[in-house]
């Protein structure tokens, strides 16, 4: 460092094509080592600025990695939840509205309005899709109230992550566990539904989509997410006595 600031030797060091960019690095380099005055008694030592000591460590360079970043609310829950990994996928999207809805698609001027396809009342977004419509709410009564769940049904205003982060907060750990599953679950069949409706003019009733999340359940559970297997079984058992 001495050595390099001496009568700005750096600078017969700086090679390489003189872009733009690297007359502009170059300048700014030269503006801040401008008025740096070496304490000749000293000697040079690195210092490692994201520790408080000045020294390096493995745990400091880490934190580094995260200086500045902000948290999306539901991270962490959706880390740890039990479903397939391309489920939590979709729903992480979801959770970064960059899920292909009507609402998404007039954002980024692909289209001109934003109403769902199947009821032209509210735009599309993910919250509408899996909560707000009469289809989602009906079929969160069927899901949840066999289960003893019903006190977890969501408003017509309710945001997806906003409701699922409040009301796991009223469940035991285990429980909690159980809901996040079947949050996933009952997304990705709404989703589903959506895009057969959508593209492939196919409409199922609530009563055929709870059904068929009956069955996806059946899968997951003999794919290994065990924590799903008693409401699989009470929702198999209630759809059996319909």
């Amino acid at each position: 460092m001495k050595e390099g600031l001496l009568q700005n030797q750096w600078a017969r060091d700086v090679v390489g094509a003189p872009t733009t960019q690297v007359l502009c690095q170059y300048l700014l380099v030269w503006r801040l080592l401008a008025n740096v005055t070496l304490d000749p008694i000293q000697s040079d030592r690195f210092v490692w600025k994201w520790s408080a000591d000045g020294k390096y460590s493995a745990s400091s360079t880490y934190r580094a990695f995260f200086a500045g970043a902000t948290t999306l609310p539901g991270a962490v829950e959706l880390w740890k939840t039990k479903a397939p990994g391309k489920v939590r996928f979709f729903f992480w999207l979801a959770m970064h509205r960059r899920l292909w809805t009507a609402e998404r698609r007039k954002r980024h001027g692909l289209q001109d309005h934003d109403d769902y396809i199947m009821c032209g009342q509210e735009p599309e977004t993910a919250s509408h899709l899996f909560l707000q419509r009469v289809l989602a709410r009906e079929l969160w009564l069927k899901l949840l109230y066999p289960v003893g769940l019903d006190s977890l049904l969501p408003q017509h205003d309710d945001e997806i992550v906003d409701w699922w982060l409040r009301q796991r907060m009223e469940l035991q750990a285990e429980a909690r566990a159980v809901f996040d599953s079947l949050l996933m679950l009952a997304s990705w069949m709404l989703w589903k539904e959506r895009n057969n409706r959508t593209f492939r003019d196919a409409t199922s009733t609530v009563h055929e989509l709870f059904r068929a999340i009956v069955t996806e359940g059946v899968l997951w559970v003999q794919a290994g997410y065990k924590n799903l297997s008693t409401v699989s079984l009470v929702w198999s058992q209630n759809l059996s006595s319909v």
